[in-house]
């Protein structure tokens, strides 16, 4: 009994004595979970994985980071009360020189501790392009190389992690911008080495992520690279395919449909018992007054909270005046279609309302919101939310001193992530718009962590460049002086301009103001609407809330005229491809529809150069189950006409493949001229001298043989005169 006694007492002290431990083991272990102690690695596979999972900026980041803004912004700019707050002489700024195995090194970033850089943008002037950069990991150089093959020259990626805007400006003159992530356990250093004897300017913004101390970071390096090169395929892949979501299920689609009558609007309540999101939203919108692009105005609400009230051209990204582009988030696909990516979780409730503060009817078609599951966290999932204000006939300079003025995106309070801008704007001239920096101040900062180098900059392009490109985080849907086709006199002064942010968010935990500054060259009348997009925990606030007037204030545009290319005295028109069908023009195969696009077709990259509004064009028509856009295919002929004048003219463009992709004309069932387009989906006049062929009948055929890369043609405005059509 002693012993059983004594037995026993023991047990129960050891049993006691591993409750104890048990429990200091669980504290510790919590503990070193909070830590991250026992998280995953950060990788560059699993930082491709979280740039292109839709969810991933749903939630509050974890592990946690800050991020920060490395650029060659003018150094006098530090605070508002300083008199250098406006400083623009924003390139070749270093962080300082040092000397490198006899050679100079100009420092641009030098970030301590583990992190990861999440986009690199520069641009140049002179000959900087012909400098170095040297990338610097963890003490050691991994790399030198040319300053442009790095960012933008497929070095260490392809397109479009690894690319430049827009493809129709000179090379040196682009935004190269580089989206592939290059994290560092330790450090990282970039350096410039200009080339000795040259000059010019070289400009640059690097944005990183600073992890905390002891976060698991696995650096980069060629082994790392040449392992993680079926990640960075991937990536690729699905970001030139634009389809942010596909995959994720989907158990429900709502239906939109219908015509909302002016001072009306259509509504539908989303319910679920335990979280879902808005995984695409898209619709066909179409209306009779000019304004209805602003004035038709998208709100969400989710849980109760009102979060997003937007003018639907804006929030799609082609502003008040439609064109197509195609995002990563948002895209305007083409034939007055729009759709949104965002993913936007919901706890349990979410309503979706579309008003109408225009005069007239406007129209919703092929109109869902395609809803599934997400798996819902109390403690870190975040509301989408984006906010919209308009400036209208302003002065690009304050009216008192004639200087640079700061204006806000957004100012948040609360705990999130900021993701995206979009700029609309109108002014009196055909220039370039603004050359303001951005400055971000993060959770009650007096300095700024982020001060940018010039809002063309910031939007990735490069010299106020007017030329339009898509780019899955970059887009310019609308350029000054640029659309379809136009004469010197009808200019265009609209332009539009969009940055969403993916790795490259900014987290924030009690609030976040983005300024920009409007820095004009010029002293100018101009309009403006800026649009901030973010994630926010349930009960955060932006200062910008419903404006009503704003939407229903006609948006000064300069829109497209019907007649841009007016006939010539004594000409004759034979189609302009106008109308709703092709009339009496006979169409075969698949290519064709059941008449003329208006424009750029889903998916399609944008189309300009025809006239008015119509135009053939046998890129995918958006209804057919085709993997391949351009592997559509047929004729389209016209009725049988007398040659009665010297020269036919027209519009093309499209496919570069004689006898595939082509107009012809064919006499007595010969083909006697023919022409094609130059792999491109700009259409430029062809003249056909016709003289030989005078009093005899003819028929123009579309053709459209041709699959694969640029297997389709554009065709547009035929007219037969005696003269031949300058280019």
């Amino acid at each position: 009994m002693t012993d059983g006694s004594l037995m026993g007492v023991k047990y129960r002290w050891h049993s006691m004595k591993k409750l104890r431990l048990v429990k200091k083991l669980a504290i510790l272990v919590f503990f070193l979970c909070e830590a991250g102690a026992f998280a995953q690695p950060i990788t560059l596979e699993s930082l491709l994985a979280e740039m292109i999972d839709p969810d991933a900026n749903t939630y509050f980041p974890d592990p946690a980071f800050t991020a920060r803004l490395w650029s060659s912004y003018d150094r006098q700019t530090t605070t508002a009360d300083k008199s250098g707050w406006f400083a623009n002489d924003d390139n070749n700024k270093f962080l300082r020189t040092e000397k490198v195995g006899g050679r100079t090194e100009e420092v641009m970033l030098d970030a301590k501790g583990p992190g990861a850089i999440t986009r690199f943008w520069i641009t140049c002037s002179g000959g900087s392009h012909e400098g170095d950069l040297r990338l610097y990991i963890d003490g050691r150089c991994l790399l030198e190389t040319n300053c442009v093959a790095l960012v933008s020259g497929g070095v260490l990626s392809g397109a479009p992690l690894s690319d430049s805007v827009s493809k129709r400006t000179p090379l040196f003159q682009r935004g190269h911008n580089l989206y592939l992530p290059i994290p560092y356990a330790k450090s990282c250093k970039v350096a410039y080495l200009r080339k000795p004897g040259t000059g010019g300017a070289f400009y640059y913004n690097v944005e990183t992520r600073a992890y905390a101390p002891g976060t698991e970071v696995e650096s980069l390096s060629f082994a790392v690279l040449d392992r993680a090169r079926p990640a960075i395929d991937a990536a690729n892949r699905a970001l030139a395919r634009r389809a942010n979501g596909d995959g994720k299920p989907i158990d429900s689609v709502v239906d939109l449909d219908g015509a909302i009558t002016p001072g009306g609007a259509c509504s539908r309540v989303v319910t679920r018992r335990a979280g879902g999101a808005i995984r695409r939203l898209a619709f066909t919108l179409t209306g009779d007054d000019a304004n209805y692009l602003r004035s038709t105005v998208l709100e969400l609400s989710f849980d109760g909270e009102r979060t997003l009230w937007v003018p639907a051209g804006e929030f799609f990204g082609c502003g008040p005046v439609y064109e197509a582009f195609t995002g990563w988030f948002t895209s305007c696909p083409g034939a007055d279609q729009f759709e949104s990516r965002w993913s936007m979780p919901f706890e349990k409730t979410c309503t979706i309302t579309i008003y109408n503060y225009g005069p007239r009817e406007v129209r919703l078609a092929n109109a869902v919101a395609e809803v599934g599951p997400y798996a819902w966290d109390a403690a870190r999932s975040m509301h989408f939310g984006a906010c919209w204000h308009a400036y209208a006939d302003v002065r690009s300079r304050t009216a008192d001193k004639h200087e640079p003025w700061d204006f806000d995106y957004a100012e948040l309070k609360g705990r999130g992530l900021f993701v995206g801008t979009t700029m609309s704007l109108w002014q009196e001239i055909t220039d370039w718009w603004g050359e303001g920096d951005e400055k971000v101040f993060v959770d009650g900062e007096k300095t700024p962590s982020y001060v940018g180098t010039g809002s063309e900059d910031h939007f990735g392009y490069a010299w106020g460049s007017a030329n339009i490109f898509s780019h899955p985080f970059l887009s310019q849907p609308v350029g000054i002086t640029t659309g379809r086709a136009l004469r010197a006199d009808t200019c265009r002064r609209t332009v539009v301009n969009i940055r969403n942010r993916a790795l490259d968010a900014i987290p924030f935990t009690t609030s976040c103001r983005f300024l920009m500054e409007m820095w004009h060259w010029k002293d100018v009348k101009i309009d403006f609407a800026p649009l901030a997009c973010y994630y926010l925990r349930p009960g955060g606030t932006s200062n910008h809330g419903l404006d009503v007037e704003a939407a229903k204030r006609p948006a000064r545009v300069d829109t497209h005229l019907f007649r841009e290319f007016p006939l010539p005295k004594g000409a004759v028109l034979f189609a302009d491809f106008e109308g709703r069908t092709y009339g009496t023009w006979r169409a075969t195969g698949d290519c064709f529809g059941d008449g003329p696009a208006r424009g750029t077709l889903p998916k399609q990259n944008p189309v300009d150069g025809y006239n008015a509004r119509g135009l053939v064009n046998t890129y995918f028509r958006g209804d057919l189950p085709i993997e391949n856009p351009d592997d559509t295919t047929g004729t389209l002929t016209s009725p049988a006409f007398t040659i009665e004048k010297d020269f036919i003219n027209f519009l093309v463009g499209g496919g570069n493949y004689k006898g595939e992709t082509c107009v012809n004309l064919v006499v007595d069932g010969k083909v006697e001229r023919t022409a094609q387009g130059t792999n491109h989906e700009h259409l430029d006049w062809t003249s056909w001298n016709v003289k030989d062929l005078k009093g005899r009948k003819a028929e123009i055929v579309v053709v459209d043989r041709r699959k694969g890369h640029f297997g389709h043609i554009n065709v547009d405005m035929i007219y037969f005169d005696d003269k031949p059509r300058a280019k």
